[in-house]
């Protein structure tokens, strides 16, 4: 019997997996940090902050079998792919640490006779961090330069997950108010907290809803421009979000701008210039049943639903993320 896998492309495969469970934990622990900002990483500090030295060894050592970074007896120092690594934290954070619980029951949740009720479990708040570092790369960049060039009073922000989008649209424009919806508790609670430590709960609130069927409320009234980051593909399947769009035109009466940012379908096969995040996001949403719309398919959504998209914009970071600029019809 051949022993050829012990070595080569397909025991790199393994070891590629134990590398994105350990840049997760270390991204959680703050060692990441610790080494962005000093350049190495002690085992005595590690135990100092209370964490085992041995496990810790053991997370840096899979890490410099990537050229993360490089162990020696009694530290770690940032390696070759440091930067690189640390900028796509968020992303391995979303998969192992938002996504892992999912993607242990993969042989459950395919059965189709299983695919009834609560499925499925994701760690929300894990999902909702590592999205807010994923969009930190591009996408929020643009939302800063984007929301600085428009007039608006009141931002609501659907599937606000962290908060940190409506904090920081409000902490650049004084008197500016926001109002966050997500559905997911663990979700709500993180922002609620994070706005409540920021000083902000006077002009930031958060409320618990769903975004594909909301219905006016006293919060929304005077919302004038709605935000939607990394949330559209939940509207779907596609009467869904036609009926989920024109309800936000009525839950939201005086907005005269939503800005939808997704990541939408890829429409061909993965190859060698398959980037970061595909496969793992496509997989994600077919093992929870969420249908990813194309960008055609996204278009046509909009014209059946009353809103006419004005501009739209691609971003590298998530690879095939757009942004689409509409404005109600009419």
């Amino acid at each position: 019997m051949s022993a050829d896998f012990t070595r080569g492309p397909v025991a790199d495969l393994f070891s590629s997996y134990l590398v994105a469970v350990s840049l997760s934990a270390a991204a959680e622990l703050g060692i990441l940090e610790a080494l962005k900002e000093q350049g190495s990483y002690s085992f005595e500090t590690a135990e100092a902050d209370g964490l085992d030295r041995g496990v810790v060894r053991q997370l840096l050592v899979t890490l410099s079998w990537a050229e993360v970074v490089e162990v020696a007896d009694d530290k770690a120092v940032t390696g070759p792919l440091f930067e690189s690594a640390y900028a796509a934290r968020g992303y391995f954070y979303w998969m192992v640490r938002g996504c892992g619980e999912l993607f242990s029951v993969v042989p459950e949740v395919a059965r189709t006779e299983d695919r009834t009720g609560d499925f499925y479990t994701r760690d929300m708040r894990a999902v909702a961090v590592g999205s807010r570092l994923i969009g930190d790369t591009e996408v929020e960049p643009h939302f800063v330069e984007l929301l600085a060039e428009l007039d608006y009073e009141v931002i609501a922000d659907l599937g606000c997950g962290s908060g940190q989008r409506l904090m920081g649209a409000a902490g650049r424009r004084p008197g500016v108010r926001g109002v966050g919806v997500d559905i997911a508790p663990a979700a709500v609670e993180l922002a609620r907290a994070s706005v409540a430590e920021a000083g902000m709960a006077d002009r930031v609130s958060i409320v618990t809803g769903d975004v594909r069927n909301l219905e006016p409320r006293p919060e929304f009234a005077d919302v004038d421009l709605i935000t939607c980051v990394f949330l559209g593909h939940d509207f779907w399947p596609k009467a869904t979000c036609v009926a989920g769009l024109r309800k936000l035109r009525t839950a939201f009466p005086n907005a005269r701008r939503l800005l939808l940012c997704d990541v939408v379908r890829s429409e061909t096969l993965p190859g060698p210039d398959t980037r970061i995040f595909t496969l793992g996001f496509e997989l994600v949403h077919a093992l929870m049943g969420v249908y990813l719309p194309t960008r055609e398919e996204w278009h046509q959504a909009f014209r059946e639903s009353g809103w006419v998209c004005a501009d739209e914009r691609h971003f590298a970071a998530p690879p095939r993320g757009i942004l689409f600029d509409l404005r109600p019809e009419g």
